[in-house]
């Protein structure tokens, strides 16, 4: 007899000559009996040389063989957990035969979330945590995770899109509460996974590569951009119209609303075929009048004639995004700042829009990155701050003469000023609001009409986001306006978050 040590405990199986047990298989066959209940069977099947590949193709007349001494009820159940994994074994083994050899590779160890959790004790916790409160907060989903990447890594399991895209699938089917994006994401116009599964194996393994655990080789990525073009058919009969949008000064404001009107689709296809934009305001000149935000929403309701109004929804749904704040920030300036609006008595209606907004970029922390420079002029890659995204979002400044001084240092850059909210007064007490974009300042009264001009403005000349505040934007454009395009830029944590608002 031969002693083997898997666990501090000594086992015994049977020597046969020429015949060796893959000793690999000790540890999962323990584990997956255990996952079962049916741990005191391991002795009877390592007697009989059974290992991952014999139960793998072992059939219910062997079980009977096998277990001729056990109750029948302890064959029953057997039988049953047998047939189930073979089952999910099957299922892997036809999905990887249409797959690369290299992708092929990652399925070749027996994978099983449900056997993962239930061989971990933190796995456990979770499942148990689950039952009880049919949904998972952030801190939880970090544990799911950490604890399938270790067995991926323990295992050595490369990663791939199908291995990530397999998890996605098994988490939100054992937890139905969860959403396949927080776990992993495949963007059409990006050919780089996202979500956590990703992140949390490719830090592990640059964790591992920087201690010197396994050795280092580099990979560089590059990302796609596209932008949204769409034809709308001009209307005809419109030269008139035209001429006096163009010609006619004297025109009254709800004339050239109407005359706009009458003129959109021609308008929006000349925006959609022109890359610049000042050759756009120069044409279009109304766009520079004080109230020329109602002019871009007049365009807009055009482009997207099915976004719900902002002004209309958002008390409802800004309800919903406070609990979210008081859930989530975890900056410990940004929850001074949500625990002195909620403590406070004295702050008006615009101060709390305000500052809803500006903490929205503590729960959407952004994942690019900028490259600065030393005064030696070495560059590094550093990686934007919550600061960096509020800065993007909304600028507050001690007067109008410093707005104007920012303004103006800004257009001396080669760059115009994208849309961008400016604000006299801090989060808590905003006392004018404008908006400032190219060359053009709107002077609005309230923040949640700041955000709608402004985020009508991005769209409607097909602008990128601020990198900085990417997330935040795409966050407002997915729950204020129920807008989703295929050039979104991919957040793992969106998808969740969102559901979550939906369900509450």
């Amino acid at each position: 007899m031969k002693n083997l040590n898997p666990e501090s405990s000594i086992l015994e199986m049977p020597l046969l000559q020429g015949y060796e047990y893959p000793i690999d298989d000790l540890e999962p066959l323990h584990d997956l009996l255990s996952s079962w209940r049916l741990e005191f069977l391991y002795q009877t099947l390592l007697d009989q040389l059974i290992d991952m590949k014999v139960l793998s193709i072992m059939k219910s007349e062997h079980v009977n063989e096998l277990l001729n001494e056990f109750p029948l009820g302890i064959k029953i159940l057997f039988n049953h957990y047998l047939e189930n994994w073979q089952n999910t074994q099957n299922v892997l083994s036809n999905k990887i035969n249409t797959k690369s050899v290299h992708e092929e590779s990652a399925f070749d160890i027996n994978i099983n979330l449900s056997d993962i959790l239930t061989t971990s004790s933190t796995g456990t916790m979770i499942i148990d945590y689950y039952k009880t409160n049919n949904k998972f907060n952030d801190n939880i989903r970090s544990l799911l995770v950490e604890t399938v990447i270790n067995y991926i890594i323990t295992k050595k399991i490369p990663m791939s899109v199908n291995l990530a895209n397999y998890f996605g699938n098994q988490i939100v089917k054992m937890f139905p509460s969860e959403v396949k994006d927080t776990y992993f994401m495949k963007n059409e116009t990006n050919k780089s996974p996202k979500g956590k599964l990703y992140a949390k194996y490719y830090n592990s393994i640059r964790s591992l590569k920087t201690s010197g655990l396994i050795p280092s080789n580099d990979q560089a990525k590059v990302p796609g951009k596209s932008l949204i073009h769409v034809h709308f058919e001009p209307e005809t009969g419109i030269e008139y119209i035209l001429d006096q949008i163009m010609h006619d000064k004297s025109c009254s404001f709800s004339d050239l609303k109407s005359n706009w009107r009458a003129t959109t689709n021609y308008r929006l296809n000349e925006i959609q075929n022109t890359t610049s934009i000042s050759e756009i305001l120069n044409k279009w000149s109304s766009f520079k009048l004080p109230f020329g935000y109602r002019l871009i929403d007049i365009d807009f309701c055009t482009l997207h004639p099915n976004c719900p109004n902002l002004l209309s929804t958002f008390e409802d749904k800004s309800k919903k995004v406070m609990d979210l704040l008081n859930e989530k920030i975890k900056d410990i300036t940004s929850r001074i700042l949500f625990e002195s609006l909620k403590n406070s008595s004295n702050i008006n209606q615009n101060g709390k829009n305000t500052v809803l907004f500006y903490l929205l970029h503590a729960i959407f922390v952004p994942t690019s990155k900028k490259v600065t420079k030393d005064d030696n002029g070495k560059k590094s890659l550093v990686k934007y701050s919550i600061k960096d995204s509020q800065n993007s979002f909304i600028v507050f400044k001690n007067s109008v003469d410093e707005i104007e001084d920012y303004i103006t240092c800004h257009s001396k850059e080669k760059n115009p000023i994208q849309p961008c909210i400016l604000i006299v007064g801090t989060p808590i007490d905003p006392k004018e609001i404008l908006i400032c974009f190219h060359t053009i300042k709107y002077k609005v009264f309230s923040i949640v009409n700041a955000i709608d001009v402004c985020f009508k403005i991005f769209h409607l000349f097909n602008l990128e986001y601020p990198s900085q505040s990417c997330i935040v934007w795409i966050f407002i454009q997915r729950y204020f306006y129920s807008l989703t395009t295929k050039f979104d830029k991919p957040c793992h944590m969106l998808g969740q978050i969102l559901s979550d608002l939906s369900k509450n």
